[in-house]
């Protein structure tokens, strides 16, 4: 599936296919908060690995994030309880683990995860559940003195106390189930998380657009400026 077909599949709460697997199915607000959220981000964080969170050269280029998942699995047992917990949670099928002399594999149904299908699990659950990876840029000295700074700049950083966030998934949650947006506390703890950001952006857009356009009847702001299919609230999310 492409990102279009993915992202109407969650706009519908619906499963995602990933070819030889089966369904991923992103689970609702509510079972997610009966898991408890510090438990699902963890699910979230060991199947999200990433190489480009490493420093240069410390792999190859041939390493894939399957290559370290799989590796992580083998080497540690507790890793691997938790990917395969959180390969249950998404699947809604026990994963199985083959091991054969040098021969490692994880098994789901009648397939076998490699590194074909696993970008399309990481693809999906981090549509699912609107995840940015960031990464820190490359910063390249062209001297000793230009290093010399670039490592004092690292280190503050390193030092510096982490931003604190307006808004998180608990904010915006407790937003929407308090707004009048025709939804009830039952009908937005059954959604998934992909649903909760879609419907935050949306009734945003739709408070910005009638919000202009009441300033427009009422003359406070000029409306020679304002081109209003650039504000309408149907427009696509940009972010």
């Amino acid at each position: 599936m492409n990102n279009d077909d993915i992202q109407f599949n969650l706009l519908g709460n619906l499963p995602i296919h990933i070819d030889g697997l089966g369904y991923i199915n992103i689970p609702c607000i509510r079972d997610i908060f009966s898991m408890g959220m510090s438990k699902y981000n963890a699910y979230l964080s060991t199947l999200l690995i990433d190489k480009s969170m490493f420093k240069d050269g410390e792999l190859s280029e041939e390493v894939t994030n399957f290559d370290l998942l799989l590796g992580n699995c083998f080497h540690d047992e507790s890793y691997r309880i938790m990917v395969f917990k959180a390969l249950e949670l998404f699947f809604n099928n026990e994963p199985r683990l083959y091991a054969e002399e040098d021969m490692f594999k994880i098994l789901i149904g009648d397939g076998e995860i490699n590194d074909t299908n696993f970008p399309m699990i990481q693809n999906a659950i981090t549509l699912g559940n609107n995840v940015k990876i960031s990464k820190e840029p490359e910063y390249k000295a062209a001297n000793k003195h230009a290093q010399k700074l670039i490592d004092m700049i690292k280190k503050n950083k390193s030092k510096a106390p982490p931003k604190k966030e307006k808004m998180d998934l608990h904010s915006i949650i407790s937003g929407l189930i308090w707004k009048e947006n025709g939804q009830s506390l039952d009908s937005i703890l059954n959604m998934n998380i992909y649903q909760i950001y879609n419907g935050f952006n949306t009734t945003n857009s739709i408070e910005n657009y009638h919000h202009t356009v009441s300033a427009l009847y009422a003359g406070t702001i000029d409306g020679k400026k304002i081109k209003m299919s650039d504000i309408h609230w149907a427009n696509k999310n940009m972010e």
